[in-house]
C-alpha cells in the first residue's frame, strides 16, 4: 500500500509539476508579449518624435542664426569702442603739450628778432653763432613734438592760418597776396596753434576785369 500510496504520490506529483511548468511558461509569454507591446508603443513614440525632428532643427537653426547675429553685432560695438579710444588717446597725446608750447611760442619770437637785428659785421662771431645753435635746438625740439612754422610770405592770404593786420595797395602783387609776415605763425600738427600776423596786398588793378585776375584766369585755362 506505501508503494502505491508513493506511486500515486509520484503519479499525482506530475500533473502538479506540469501545470507549474506551463504556468511559468505563460508568465514568461506574457511578459514577452507585454514587453512587444512596450517596445511597439517606443517605436511609435519616436515616430511621432521623427515627425518633429524637421520643425525642432528649424527651431535650433534659427536661434543659432540670432545668436551669431547679436555676436557678430557686439563684436562690431566692441571694435568702434576700440577705435574711437584709440583716437581719443592719440588726439589727448597731441594735445598734451599745447600749453607749454604756446608758452615757448614768444621765446622764439624773440630769437627771431634778436638775430634779424644783429648787424653784419657782427654775424661771424661765435657767441653770435652759439646763439644761433640755441635757437636752432629749440625750433628742432619743437618740430619733434608736432610743431611746424605756417608758411606766409608769398602765400595767398587764408583766413584760416593767416590774420591780416594791415593792407597794402600795390600793382606788383596779385590781389590777397601775402607781400610780409610781421609775426611767424605756429601749427601743431593739423591746428593752428597761432596765426600768422601778416600784411596783404590791396592790387588796385584787379578788379572784375583787371590784369591780374585775366591773368589768373589764363593761367587756369591753360592749365
Amino acid at each position: 500500500m506505501e508503494t502505491n500510496d508513493t506511486q500515486q504520490g509520484t503519479t499525482g506529483s506530475a500533473p502538479d509539476g506540469a501545470t507549474g511548468q506551463e504556468e511559468v511558461q505563460v508568465k514568461w509569454r506574457k511578459k514577452d508579449a507585454a514587453d512587444q507591446e512596450q517596445e511597439a508603443g517606443g517605436d511609435s513614440t519616436g515616430a511621432a518624435g521623427d515627425g518633429n525632428w524637421e520643425e525642432r532643427y528649424h527651431e535650433e537653426h534659427g536661434k543659432a542664426e540670432t545668436y551669431l547675429t547679436n555676436w557678430q553685432r557686439a563684436q562690431a560695438d566692441l571694435q568702434n569702442v576700440r577705435r574711437r579710444n584709440q583716437q581719443e588717446r592719440e588726439e589727448y597725446s597731441k594735445r598734451a603739450n599745447e600749453t607749454i608750447i604756446r608758452d615757448l611760442l614768444p621765446v622764439l619770437d624773440s630769437f627771431d628778432l634778436a638775430l634779424a637785428s644783429i648787424p653784419e659785421h657782427l654775424r661771424e662771431q661765435a657767441w653770435i653763432d652759439g646763439i644761433s645753435r640755441v635757437e636752432r635746438q629749440l625750433r628742432m625740439a619743437l618740430l619733434r613734438h608736432g610743431v611746424t612754422p605756417i608758411e606766409a610770405e608769398g602765400q595767398r592770404f587764408d583766413p584760416t592760418q593767416h590774420e591780416a593786420v594791415m593792407h597794402k595797395e600795390t600793382t606788383e602783387h596779385d590781389d590777397e597776396a601775402i607781400t610780409a609776415e610781421l609775426q611767424k605763425g605756429y601749427k601743431l600738427h593739423d591746428r593752428v596753434l597761432r596765426p600768422s600776423l601778416v600784411e596783404v596786398a590791396k592790387n588796385t588793378g584787379a578788379g572784375p576785369s583787371g590784369v591780374a585776375q585775366t591773368t589768373h584766369t589764363t593761367t587756369i585755362e591753360e592749365k
